[in-house]
């Protein structure tokens, strides 16, 4: 279980301002627990915490820095949603019982899983990947078009403006109910020209082994412009291994590169994402062209449908119960508070379809079990989220 006294999620992007950088103390982490049980002065936490004044005052600085706090009257609250174990306990049954619903839901629709598998460009070429399953419903139809079509719905707020450029919404969990590290809900994406990079499932222990994460680690020491156009070589390396296996002679060719072609594909082998067949390099990961896109766009639509109807269906029961929670009495709108919701509802439907043997978890890693893809048109997948484009 998690030593801190908060856990924190984000579903989005956080621009120039992390809203995780100004919630690692511990003693912020006391302070949003005891605002979130109602408004409170900073003169009022500083007594209760036995904290300064002074020290109290930095650590709500850089929560309004970020727009995570709301003021009235000289007393806080939080301007993002927070579930006390209260609340955790009180929302059990409802997530619980729409986990159960949804796997369900899943199970039904496998046919149509497996024929969009069947159309998918790599299966054509026979190439098959025992997380196939997980990576388009897990990852494309429950995470990622989940939060585009409950948007539609309006049952879900999946992002919204924050400072420094952000576009996400946060939300926090007291420890010791459960654990969201475990949980399968975890997507890490990044665009690099037309390619999209991306990897899902539980977070590891430090950045996983697969883009994006190292080229966010790559961007640390050398800057955006110069990851960016190695990401856009790489993406091209595996865009064209997606249509044929090759010989590094005609890989060069099909290229125009030599001098650091090997290098790329040595990194490329050493993560997985190729296979050295014979003499020839295959490509080892799910890459998806925009055809595929737009097929799986289509399956995950269906699905999500019926998703939706039973989500409305159930919405008055859940709009009763979310209004004993703490972000509730916090005015915090449901559509915002259900996104943590919904993100625990789906990855216990996950773990169910998993432990039922409906398909395979995520591969497994030296620090972690995430299934990571790749995916050509940008724009097209950019719109598929929900994303708009600039």
């Amino acid at each position: 279980m998690a030593k801190d006294p908060l856990q924190f999620a984000m579903c989005g992007d956080s621009g120039n301002l992390s809203p995780y950088a100004a919630v690692q103390s511990l003693n912020c982490q006391r302070i949003l627990l005891l605002i979130n049980s109602g408004k409170t002065s900073a003169s009022d936490i500083a007594l209760k915490l036995r904290l300064t004044e002074r020290d109290v005052n930095n650590e709500l600085e850089q929560l309004r820095t970020r727009g995570l706090i709301n003021e009235t009257d000289g007393k806080v609250s939080p301007a993002f949603p927070i579930f006390a174990l209260k609340d955790q306990r009180l929302m059990e049954n409802v997530i619980e019982g729409l986990s159960r619903d949804i796997a369900n839901v899943i199970q039904r629709r496998m046919g149509e899983v497996e024929n969009l598998i069947e159309g998918l460009s790599l299966s054509k070429r026979r190439l098959r990947y025992p997380d196939m399953h997980y990576i388009l419903v897990g990852a494309m139809t429950l995470d990622y078009n989940g939060l585009r079509v409950l948007k539609e719905e309006k049952l879900l707020c999946p992002m919204k403006p924050m400072p420094g450029g952000g576009n996400y919404v946060f939300s926090g969990l007291e420890s010791g109910f459960a654990d969201v590290r475990k949980g399968w809900m975890w997507g890490h994406n990044s665009g690099f020209g037309e390619y999209w990079f991306s990897s899902h499932g539980r977070l590891p222990k430090g950045f996983r082994m697969a883009f994006p994460d190292l080229a966010w680690k790559w961007t640390e020491q050398v800057g955006q412009t110069s990851v960016v156009k190695e990401m856009e070589k790489i993406g091209q390396i595996l865009e064209i291994l997606s249509h044929e296996d090759l010989s590094l002679p005609n890989l060069k060719a099909k290229t125009g590169r030599t001098n650091d072609l090997l290098m790329q594909l040595t990194v490329l082998l050493g993560l997985g994402y190729v296979v050295l067949v014979g003499e020839k390099w295959r490509i080892n990961r799910p890459f998806f062209t925009v055809d595929d896109l737009h097929k799986i766009q289509k399956t995950s639509e269906s699905i999500l449908g019926t998703i939706a109807e039973l989500l409305e269906t159930n919405r008055r029961t859940m709009l009763e119960v979310y209004a004993q929670t703490s972000p509730s009495k916090n005015k915090i709108p449901f559509e915002e508070a259900f996104n943590p919701l919904y993100h625990r509802i789906f990855e216990q439907a996950l773990d169910q379809l998993i432990r039922e043997k409906a398909f395979n978890p995520p591969l497994r890693y030296t620090n972690g079990s995430y299934s990571p893809f790749v995916a050509v048109g940008i724009e097209n997948l950019l719109n598929m989220l929900g994303i708009s484009t600039p």
